[in-house]
Parts: structure tokens; sequence; C-alpha cells
């Protein structure tokens, strides 16, 4: 039997099916919708995340390009840094940068370059180094930004879970200095500025403009900003870091009897006991007598109360007398050694040669960054070069003032009595074109005392020869330090293409940088360790490196 259809189930079911459908589309539009605009603002928010520690990386190597400009040879090139019309704002020992705007996405980088310094105890200071012979080091602080396009919303916000570490933290409490009490990992929603930057908000310009008047709130302007924020410290890279001798070649020595260990001044004068007494609080500063060859020999004969280091070399003889580590895979670098540019210095005409004995009293103190400046020709007598004095007080008295002078040698310094005392308060660095032969004895530095001496105020500089294609020396440069012993003799050589042989047995405080070294004396050999910062600036280089996650 044939039933008859009833239409208007149909069109129901019609009905159901279309509003389930339209239901439906309209759930994965909206989900859809929400998923792209999430997707957009994530992306969107990550890159810039990204390009904003790139801005900021960028704003550091402006800075160390600066720094670097003043061992520059070139005087044009030094005459330029921190020009104020390339956007720098200088004071005595802080500068900072102008914003620089670049790439396609308008990154931003800012820089604030500060001298700073490391007291003996390893407490961080800022300003320029008080030891008037020691190099300052810098604390590189940028500050990279990214616009974001599009709507202020937020993405990628990180979801709290339960990990064991605290997230939250009441305010102004220890726990809420520690990233851990601020959620998983780097949240971009804490990092993201709409209005506001927070950090500015928070802690104020110091951080990125120290030396700003402005007194303008943190407001972002309409566009909203992600800031990353790095800190740098730098540091001097000087001839005599952390090691007693250094050579490129061959190292011979010292006698069966000698030794090599070291102090540091800043804490007082030497004492001998401090070596083999683990109880001293200045123990730790008497184990850094390290010898540092690159890939020749090192010969050990006496003790040596510190590491030996080389570039692939061999170490034989005695090497039980070290009590440090051999390392025979120590990258290893010397560079030759160019006479500084005099341009600033305060040239006298007064010394033209040194032949008898002489005493030198400079017009002026000079500083360190421009002493007063003598051109000798030949040295084969002793001089002595006394301080400035001021009278000063009433009734007035003589005052000695520290004095700095530069003495430029461009013979040999040879002979008899060839030397140099260096009275209290005078800073002397000698620059000698060819050889040095000289006696012991006749190298005094009486600065602060003779019983307590400060090698970096007696500093020697060989000029290295030229080079042929080949990177071979044209001539050949010797340092001869001969029989003849005083109490103590203080200084320090940077020599890199002298052979230098020591003959005699002093008390040696300093470092010698040299080609080669060979000794069979019984020296007692101290590395002053105040000298890890002292001497000709050769170059900087990045010690640390963090992010300012706050």
């Amino acid at each position: 039997m044939q039933t008859k259809r009833n239409t208007k189930e149909t069109g129901n079911v019609l009905l159901c099916v279309l509003a389930t459908i339209l239901i439906v589309s309209i759930i994965g539009a909206t989900v859809l919708r929400n998923s792209t605009t999430r997707l957009n603002a994530s992306s969107t928010q990550v890159r810039a995340w990204k390009e904003a520690l790139s801005a900021a990386e960028t704003g550091g190597d402006i800075g160390f390009a600066e720094l670097r400009k003043q061992i520059s040879s070139d005087s044009t090139v030094r005459a330029t840094q921190w020009s104020t019309t390339a956007g720098w704002t200088n004071s005595e020992t802080t500068h900072v940068s102008q914003v620089t705007t670049f790439g396609s996405d308008n990154l931003k980088a800012r820089t604030v370059v500060e001298a700073c310094y490391f007291d003996t105890s390893g407490v961080f200071h800022l300003g320029a180094n008080p030891d008037p012979n020691a190099n300052s080091w810098y604390r590189l602080r940028s500050k990279g930004t990214v616009p974001i396009v599009g709507l202020k919303r937020t993405g990628m916000d990180d979801a709290l879970i339960k990990d064991g570490r605290a997230h939250f933290a009441p305010i102004g409490s220890t726990a809420m200095q520690d990233i851990t009490a601020r959620g998983n990992g780097d949240s971009l929603l804490r990092k993201i500025d709409f209005q506001y930057d927070h950090f500015v908000a928070t802690y104020g310009r110091n951080w990125d403009d120290p030396l700003s008047t402005r007194n303008d709130p943190a407001a972002v302007g309409s566009t909203p900003l992600i800031s990353r924020r790095i800190e740098q410290i730098v540091a001097a890279v000087t001839p005599f870091f952390d090691a007693a001798i250094k050579v490129s070649s061959s190292f011979y020595g010292l006698g069966s009897a000698a030794w090599i260990d070291s102090y540091d001044s800043r804490n007082g004068p030497y004492d001998p006991t401090v070596k083999t007494n683990p109880a001293s609080p200045y123990y730790k500063d008497s184990r850094h007598g390290s010898v540092e060859i690159n890939s020749g020999t090192a010969t050990i004969m006496g003790t040596i109360y510190g590491d030996v280091g080389t570039n692939g070399g061999n170490v034989t003889k005695k090497t039980a007398n070290v009590t440090g580590t051999i390392d025979n895979n120590v990258p290893f670098t010397l560079e030759d050694y160019q006479m500084p540019s005099v341009t600033g210095w305060n040239y006298q005409s007064s010394l033209t040669a040194v032949t008898g004995n002489q005493t030198l009293t400079p017009p002026a103190a000079g500083t360190s960054v421009a002493p007063i400046y003598y051109l000798v020709s030949s040295w084969s007598g002793a001089l002595t070069v006394n301080p400035v004095t001021i009278m000063t007080g009433t009734p007035p008295v003589s005052v000695p003032q520290d004095t700095y002078v530069a003495i430029h040698v461009t013979s040999d310094i040879s002979g008899g009595n060839a030397g140099i005392t260096v009275n209290p308060k005078v800073h002397v660095k000698i620059y000698f074109d060819r050889n040095m032969s000289v006696k012991n004895n006749n190298l005094i530095n009486q600065n602060p005392s003779l019983t307590n001496p400060i090698a970096g105020n007696l500093q020697f500089y060989g000029i290295s020869p030229p080079r042929d294609a080949n990177g071979n020396p044209m001539w050949t440069q010797t340092i001869d330090l001969n029989s003849g012993t005083p109490a103590i003799l203080a200084a320090t050589f940077y020599a890199p293409s002298a052979d230098v042989h020591e003959n005699g047995n002093p008390d040696f405080i300093g470092t010698m940088v040299a080609k080669s070294f060979y000794s069979n004396g019984n020296i007692s050999w101290h590395y002053d360790r105040a000298l890890n910062d002292e001497g000709g600036l050769l170059d900087f280089r990045i010690v640390s490196y963090v992010e300012d996650t706050r």
C-alpha cells in the first residue's frame, strides 16, 4: 500500500540542517578569527622581542667601537671619540649616545658607557680607577627598542603551572628580585609597553640616560613598544695581565734555588711567608706567579707558585716544581709594540741625552695621559728623576706632587753607569728603539719607598722592530740585565721582540714580556697583581654579559 509523503516534515528537517550548518559556520568563523588575531599578535610580538635584543646588542657594539677609538694609531680617529657632534652627551666618566634608528622595522638603540673598577676585595665601583697607574674598566648599558605594529592587544602570555617554584612575592621583598617570582620563562606580557615604559616608571631614567635632566613621564606614545636592556663589563687589555713572565719563543729558568710567586701591592709590601701559609688572607694572591710561552719550550728550573701555559709548546725539566697547572692548549699572541702617539704630551727639549750623572726635575707634574715628554738620542749615564713640588700650607712647606714622565730613547740604553733612579711620587715610562744593557743595581725604584717599590711606577717598553713580508723581525733586540744585585729591582718590561738575559740574582718585583727569556740566577721573582690593569692600553675585551630582566 502506498503511503502519502508528509511535505511539512521534509521542510522542518531542511531548516534544522541549515540552522546547524549556520551555527557551526559561525562558531568556526569566530574561532578562526580569534586564532588568526592571536597568531598575528603573537608572531608580531615574538619577532619584535627578538629584534629588541638585536637592537640592544647593536647599541653595545656602538659603545665598544667608541671605546676602541682611544687605541687607534690615527690621531684623527682618536679626536672623534665621544664627539658631541656625533650625538654623545658626556660627563667626566659617563658617556651617553644619541638614540640611533636603523633597519626596516625602525629599531632603536641607546648606550651608556661608564668608567668603573674593582677594588682589591673584588667590589665593583663606578668612576675612574683611583690608581694613577691603572686603566679603568667600563660598564656598557644598552637599550634596544622595537615598535609593535597592530592593535594594542597581548599575545604569548605565559600560563602559570605548578612546578614547585614561587611565582608571586610581596612587593619589595627579596624574592621579588628573583625571576622565578614572575612567571614561567620570559613572559612577553610583562615586556610590552602599551602606554608607559614600565621600567622607567619603576626605576627611573638613570639606567637608560643618567645625564638626562628630563622630567617627562614614561609614556611611550601611540605605538606599543618592546624594550630589552643588556649590560656588558669591558676590561682593559694590558701587557702585564696575570703573568710574571710571558714570552713568544722559549723560556729557561730560573736558578734551582729561585722561585716565582706573586702578591698584590695594594694590600701592602711583599711578604715572603704568604706563599706557604694557606691561613694568610692574601694566600690566593701569592699563587699567580705564572709563566706563559707560545709554541716554544719552557725549561723549568726553579719553583713556580702559579701555572705554566703554552700554545702547543713543551714544558720540560723540573715540572714538579710547578704548584699550579701545566696547560699546553692556551691561545697566545704577542703583538708588536709601536711608539704611542705623543699628541697632547708636554714636550721638553731640556734633556736630549743622558751622560754622566744627571738630575731631572720636570717643569710641571703632567698626568698619566699627558706626561712630560723627553726625546733622548743616547743614554749611557745615570738619570735621577725628581717630582714636581708646590708650596702649600701655613707656614708654606714644599709638597711633592705625583709627576708623570715619558722618555723616548732612539738609541741603545747601555754602559756601566747607565740607569735611572725614580724618586717618590714619580711615574716613569721609558720607550726604547734599540737595545738595553744595564746592571740590575742601576735601576732604582723608590716610589713610594725603596723598601716597598711599586713596579708600575717604572715601566720599560721595547719598540718592536718592523717586520718583513714573512713576518720576521728585520733586526734583533736584546735586553741584558747584568750582575749587580740591589736589594730590590722593581720594574715592568714589555718588549715583544726582545731576547732577555737576566744575569744577576736580584729580588725582582714586576713582570717581563719578551720574545725569549733566559736566566740561571737564583732570583726571587714576585709578580704584582696590581699590574693587571696597568701598563700601556692594548685593547678591550668583554668579560661579562647579562640581560636586565626586571
